[in-house]
C-alpha cells in the first residue's frame, strides 16, 4: 500500500480491539503504545484471598530506604543525605541504540535472479513463527531504523540532480508502520513516499534536484537519501498481533548524481553496504538529573531531599534549552521540563519528551515469593487543559528467570499514563500479575512522558519528581487477578432507547463494559468485561476461572426472561483472542446475555474467581474483588462495591412509574460515594424506589461512558430531578461528545432533558466549571445557559485570603436554604482541593458566600448558585458534597450539614412524597473528640475506630496548611487517644488561634475545631 506524503502525519488510535469469538472486547494496551490517562493509581482493581490477607504473609524488601535492610536503595541519596544514584541508571528512550538494517539472504530471492541473492534487510530472522500461517522472522515494535546514503558534490555552487532507484519488498501493519523514502536538504526532510502492508519486488525510482544553498553537511556540499522503517508500539511479529516476514528488503540500489557524474549500484553480494550506512535518529535528549531542595506548590507536603527530576536548565543536552517557565515558575531558576521536542525537533516535528530511570537488577528472594508491591513518591503537576503540555509519568516492571533473559524481557504496566496535582502522592501498586512465574531477577522503571498532539503545548511545569522507591516481595500463593475499572461492566439503559411496556421482551439492557471499542469520535461499548488472571506459582495451572452473579430482578419483566438463566449463577471465562486467532496470555473475557437477561429495574452483583493448583495439590482460589462481603445485599448501593454492580435503568414498574431522581456519580470509585449515598439514606431515600443510580466507571479514563453514551432523552423523560457530581475531577466531566473530551454527548443529552417542562438539577464538583470552560463551545454554552455562572479562576484560595477550609454562610432570604445557615467547604490537607471561583450570571441568585477568617461574608464569588430558566431550577455548587463539613460551632439539628443541604434542595425541587430521616446502618461508630477545648498547653484527642485499618490524624491551621501529623499508620479497631501539645512537625510551638484536627479512615473523615490559648 502506497502513501504519498502531502504534509500532516498519521497516528494510531490509542485503543485496539481484541476478539474472543464471538465476543468483542477491549484490552489493556501494550506498554509502548500511547496509553489511556489516569488520575491517580486507583484505576486498577486487585483480587485476592481474604484468608491469605489475614495471615499477614512474609515480605522482603528488595528495594527500600536506608535502614530497611534492602539490598538496593530507592532514595537517591547516600547515608549522609547527599545525592546518589545508588545503582540507578537513566537514558532517553526516544534515541534508538540499535539498527535492524543488515545484509541477509532472508526473503531476498524475489528481488532479483541472482543465486543465493543477498539484500539489505530490516527485520529479525530469529523471531519465531506466530502461528501455522506465519513464518520465522519479522519485525518488532517501536523501531526507527535508518539506511542512509551520502554523497559529496564536486561543486557546491552548482545544482545536482539525484536519482535513487531499486527494488524492494515490504510487509508492515497497514496504517501504522511504514517503509519511507526520504531526501534530506538544508530545509529539512523531504518525504517521497511511504509504504505499508504487503508488497513484493516493487520497483522504485525517486529524484530530487539540489540547488546551491540546499546542500547539507559540515561544508554544505552533501546530498542525502534515507530509507527508513518506523513502527509504533504494538502489532508486529514481536507481539504476534501482526505477523509477516520482516519490514523491508531492498536490493540493487542505484544512485546517480549529476554534480560529479556519480553512478553506482549496490547489490550487497559481497556482504558490504558500500556507500549505504546505518544511521540513528536523534532523540529528544536525556534531561534526567538529581536535584536537592526542589520547590513545589503542594501546601501539605515538601521534600527537600534529593529527587529525580527532568528539568531542562540548559546544561543537560548540548544545544538545547533552557526551557523557561511561563506560569509555573517555582522550579530552580524558573526552569521547567522540555516541552518543545528537545534535540530531535529539528528533524522530527512530532518529537516529545520521554526520559526513563531504571533501578539496578534486583535479586528475587526465592521461589516461595509469588507477589510484589511497587511504591514510590511522586510530585505531579500536569493538567489536562490547553494551558500546558501534557507531561505525564509512568511506571513499569520487568522480571525473568535470569539476568541474561531480563535484558530482553518486556516492560509490563497497566497501560496508563498518570497526571494530576499539584501535589505529592504515594503510589502503591500491586504488581503480582505482571511478574514472570519462577523469576529470579526483577527491575523497575519510572519515566516522564509527553503525550504529543493532544493539547496546545505552550507551557509546562518542573514536575514530575520521583523519590523513595520501594519494591516488596511477599509469599502469597493465590492466583493474581486484576481488572481496570473501565474494563468492568457499566450501568446501562434499554438498548431500544425508550420505554415501551407493550413490548417487554424488547426492553433488554445489555451487559456491556465501560471501555470504548470505537475510533475515539464515537462511543462503542465493549461487549464483554476483561480481566487479567495468572497463576503465579511455579508449575501452577488455572483449573477454574468464573464470573459469579446474583440479581435483584424487577418482577415486571419476569414473564419475558430467558428461562435458561437463573437469577443466581456463573459463567466460565473465555480466553481473549487476538486478531490472528491466538489467545492473549493471561487475558480472559466474561460475558452475560444481552437479551432476555437484564431489564430496567434490575440490579446485578458479580465477582470473579480464579483457582489454580500445582501437581494436584490443594487448589487455591482468589476473588475479584478480594472482599466479597455485601455480595447479594441489595438494601443500599453501599453494601457492595459499586465497581461490581450493574444498575439497569430506569427502575420502572408495571404502571410505568419510576423514581423521580437520577443520581449520576461521575466520580466513580475516587471518593464521595459514602457521603452522597449516606445523605440520601439519612433523609429516607432508597435506590430503586426514590432514586436511580448511574455510576460512571473509571471517569478519568476518557472512554466516553458518561450518561450521554448510554441513555437517550426518551429514557430520561421519567426523571424530574438530576443530582450530579464529578468530585474533584477536572477533565472528562460533562462531555461534548468529541474525541478530545470523551466521546459521550452528555451536553446534548442534558440540553434535551432540560427542554422538558419543570425539571430540576443539582450540579456539584470542585473543577466542573473549569472543565466546562475549556472543553469547547457546547460545554461553555452549557455553563452559561444552564448553570448561569462564569469561571473566574480554577483555584479559589488566593482570592479568599488563601483559605483552604473556608466557612460558608447562606445569604439572608435566599430561595433554598431556610434552616441551613452555614457549613465548611473543606479543601485542606491531606490533598488540597482547588475549588473553582465562579461569579453568578445575570438573573441567577447567589445562595451562599465564602467568609473571611473572621467569619464574615466578604467575597464576590458564589458558594452556591440558583438559576431558574422557566420552570426549571438548577443549583450549582463549586465543590463536591464530600467537601461539605458541619461547622463545629454550629449545634444544628443533629443531622450533618450535607444532609440538611440536600433535604432543602430536594424540598425546593418538589420531590413527590414525604420520607422520614433514617439512620445509615453502621457496624460501629467512627467518632473523634478532644478536650479540654480551648486548651493550654495540651489537649487529649480521643477516637474510636469501627474496624482495623490505616488511620490518619493530622492538625491544620485555618488556611488548610498542615501543622502536625499525629498518627499515620495502621491501627487496631476500638477506642484510643493521643495528646497534642501545641507543637508543629518541627517541634516548635505554634501560636494561639483556631486549629482543625482531621481524622481519616478508609470509611470516613471527621473534622473538629480546637482553640489554643497561650
Amino acid at each position: 500500500m502506497l502513501h504519498v506524503y502531502e504534509g500532516g502525519n498519521m497516528f494510531k488510535s490509542v485503543r485496539f480491539a481484541i476478539y474472543v469469538l464471538p465476543i468483542l472486547i477491549s484490552l489493556p494496551l501494550l506498554a509502548a503504545e500511547l496509553p489511556q490517562r489516569a488520575l491517580g493509581h486507583d484505576s486498577v482493581l486487585h483480587g485476592g484471598n481474604s484468608l491469605t490477607a489475614k495471615a499477614n504473609p512474609d515480605s522482603v524488601f528488595l528495594m527500600g530506604p536506608w535502614g530497611s535492610g534492602a539490598p538496593a536503595n530507592g532514595q537517591f541519596q547516600n547515608p549522609n543525605g547527599g545525592p546518589a544514584w545508588n545503582g540507578w541508571t537513566h537514558y532517553d528512550p526516544t534515541r534508538p541504540t540499535s539498527n535492524h538494517w543488515h545484509i541477509s539472504d532472508y526473503n531476498a530471492a524475489d528481488l532479483n535472479s541472482t543465486e543465493n541473492n543477498l539484500a539489505m534487510y530490516c527485520g529479525d530472522e530469529n523471531y519465531p513463527a506466530c502461528s501455522n500461517d506465519d513464518v520465522d522472522g519479522g519485525y518488532g515494535n517501536s523501531w526507527n531504523d535508518i539506511l542512509q546514503f551520502n554523497y559529496t558534490v564536486v561543486t557546491s555552487t552548482e545544482p545536482c540532480e539525484v536519482t535513487v532507484s531499486g527494488v524492494f519488498s515490504h510487509n508492515t501493519e497497514p496504517g501504522y508502520d511504514y517503509t519511507n523514502f526520504i531526501f534530506v536538504n538544508a530545509d529539512g526532510r523531504v518525504p517521497m513516499a511511504g509504504f505499508d502492508w504487503i508488497g513484493v519486488a516493487v520497483p522504485f525510482s525517486y529524484n530530487l534536484t539540489y540547488e546551491p544553498g540546499e546542500y547539507i553537511g559540515e561544508n554544505n556540499d552533501q546530498v542525502r537519501f534515507e530509507i527508513t522503517v518506523t513502527s509504533d508500539g504494538a502489532w508486529s511479529d514481536a507481539d504476534c498481533l501482526y505477523f509477516g516476514n520482516g519490514a523491508c528488503q531492498v536490493d540493487d540500489l542505484r544512485v546517480q548524481c549529476s554534480n560529479g557524474d556519480y553512478d553506482n549500484t549496490s547489490d550487497f553480494q559481497n556482504g558490504s553496504g558500500g556507500d549505504w550506512v546505518l544511521d540513528y535518529p536523534l532523540g529528544t535528549g536525556d534531561f534526567t538529573d538529581l536535584w536537592i531542595g526542589l520547590n513545589d506548590i503542594d501546601p501539605c507536603r515538601t521534600n527537600y531531599s534529593p529527587q529525580v527530576a527532568f528539568i531542562d536548565d540548559g546544561t543537560k543536552v548540548p544545544g538545547v534549552g533552557p526551557s523557561y517557565c511561563q506560569d509555573w515558575c517555582y522550579g530552580p531558576g524558573g526552569y521547567v521540563v522540555n516541552y518543545t521536542g528537545g534535540a530531535a525537533i529539528q528533524t522530527n516535528p512530532d518529537a516529545y519528551l520521554h526520559n526513563a530511570v531504571e533501578s539496578p537488577v534486583l535479586t528475587w528472594p526465592g521461589s516461595s515469593y509469588f507477589g510484589a508491591q511497587l511504591s514510590f513518591g511522586v510530585y505531579r503537576h500536569s493538567f489536562l487543559n490547553g494551558s500546558m503540555a501534557h507531561i505525564s509519568y509512568t511506571w513499569s516492571i520487568r522480571s525473568a528467570s535470569d539476568s541474561f533473559s531480563l535484558e530482553n524481557a518486556p516492560w509490563q504496566d497497566r497501560g496508563f499514563v498518570y497526571f494530576g496535582g499539584p501535589d505529592y502522592i504515594r503510589a502503591e501498586i500491586d504488581v503480582t500479575d505482571l511478574l514472570e512465574p519462577g523469576l529470579s531477577v526483577a527491575q523497575v522503571q519510572l519515566t516522564v512522558l509527553q503525550i504529543n498532539n493532544w493539547w496546545w503545548e505552550n507551557d509546562a511545569t518542573p514536575a514530575p519528581y520521583f523519590d523513595n522507591v520501594r519494591l516488596v516481595a511477599f509469599n502469597t500463593g493465590t492466583p493474581a487477578i486484576t481488572a481496570r475499572e473501565m474494563d468492568l461492566a457499566q450501568d446501562n439503559f434499554p438498548e431500544i432507547g425508550h420505554i415501551d411496556l407493550t413490548n417487554l421482551a424488547g426492553m433488554n439492557v445489555r451487559f456491556d463494559a465501560a471501555n470504548n471499542n470505537g475510533d475515539g469520535a464515537i462511543n462503542v461499548p465493549g461487549d464483554s468485561i476483561v480481566c487479567t488472571v495468572a497463576s503465579m506459582r511455579v508449575g501452577g495451572e488455572l483449573v477454574s476461572n468464573r464470573l459469579h452473579y446474583t440479581m435483584q430482578r424487577n418482577p415486571v419483566f419476569d414473564s419475558v426472561r430467558d428461562p435458561n438463566w437463573d437469577p443466581t449463577g456463573f459463567v466460565d471465562a473465555q480466553p481473549a483472542i487476538d486478531n490472528s486467532g491466538n489467545p492473549v496470555l493471561n487475558k480472559f473475557a466474561f460475558d452475560l446475555p444481552d437479551s432476555g437477561f437484564l431489564f430496567p429495574g434490575d440490579v446485578l452483583h458479580y465477582y470473579i474467581t480464579a483457582t489454580d493448583e500445582v501437581d494436584n495439590s490443594e487448589p487455591i482460589t482468589a476473588t475479584l474483588p478480594a472482599d466479597v462481603s455485601g455480595y447479594g445485599d441489595f438494601s443500599t448501593p453501599l453494601a457492595y462495591s459499586s465497581s461490581f454492580q450493574v444498575h439497569c435503568l430506569p427502575s420502572v414498574d408495571g404502571e410505568g412509574f419510576q423514581p423521580p431522581i437520577l443520581f449520576w456519580n461521575d466520580f466513580g470509585s475516587r471518593g464521595g460515594e459514602e457521603e452522597w449515598l449516606g445523605a440520601l439514606l439519612n433523609i429516607g431515600l432508597h435506590q430503586g424506589e426514590h432514586y436511580d443510580y448511574y455510576y460512571t466507571n473509571a471517569p478519568a479514563s476518557e472512554v466516553g461512558n458518561g450518561l450521554g453514551s448510554r441513555a437517550t432523552s426518551s429514557l430520561l423523560e421519567g426523571y424530574s430531578d438530576l443530582l450530579y457530581t464529578c468530585g474533584d475531577l477536572g477533565a472528562f466531566t460533562i462531555a461534548n461528545g468529541d474525541a478530545e473530551q470523551a466521546p459521550s454527548p452528555d451536553v446534548q443529552l442534558l440540553a434535551e432533558w432540560f427542554s422538558q417542562d419543570s425539571v430540576d438539577a443539582l450540579f456539584c464538583g470542585d473543577d466542573l466549571a473549569s472543565d466546562l470552560t475549556r472543553s469547547g463551545v457546547l460545554t461553555n454554552a452549557f455553563l452559561s445557559d444552564y448553570l448561569n455562572v462564569s469561571r473566574h479562576a480554577s483555584d479559589l484560595r488566593p482570592l479568599i485570603n488563601n483559605q483552604a477550609t473556608p466557612l460558608v454562610k447562606t445569604e439572608p432570604g435566599n430561595s433554598v436554604f431556610y434552616t441551613t445557615s452555614n457549613w465548611i467547604a473543606y479543601g485542606g490537607c491531606d490533598g488540597i482541593n482547588t475549588f473553582d471561583a465562579v461569579r453568578v450570571g445575570d438573573g441567577a441568585e447567589r445562595l451562599a458566600s465564602f467568609c473571611n477568617v473572621d467569619g464574615n461574608p466578604d467575597f464576590e464569588f458564589s458558594a452556591a448558585t440558583l438559576n431558574q430558566t422557566g420552570d426549571d431550577r438548577i443549583i450549582s455548587i463549586p465543590y463536591d458534597f464530600m467537601s461539605i463539613y458541619t461547622n463545629p460551632d454550629d449545634e444544628g439539628n443533629g443531622l450533618s450539614a450535607r444532609v440538611n443541604m440536600l433535604s432543602e434542595v430536594l424540598a425546593l425541587f418538589n420531590i413527590p412524597g414525604v420520607w422520614n430521616p433514617s439512620d445509615v446502618p453502621e457496624v460501629a461508630v467512627f467518632s473523634v473528640q478532644n478536650y479540654p477545648n480551648p486548651f493550654n498547653p495540651s489537649t487529649r484527642i480521643e477516637f474510636n475506630l469501627p474496624k482495623a485499618g490505616h488511620f490518619g490524624l493530622k492538625v491544620f491551621n485555618v488556611r488548610g496548611e498542615l501543622v502536625r501529623t499525629l498518627i499515620d499508620e495502621d491501627h487496631e479497631a476500638g477506642a484510643d487517644h493521643i495528646m497534642w501539645d501545641g507543637t508543629n512537625d518541627q517541634g516548635s510551638g505554634v501560636s494561639s488561634g483556631i486549629y482543625f484536627y482531621e481524622a481519616r479512615t478508609g470509611g470516613g473523615v471527621k473534622v473538629g475545631k480546637m482553640a489554643l490559648v497561650r
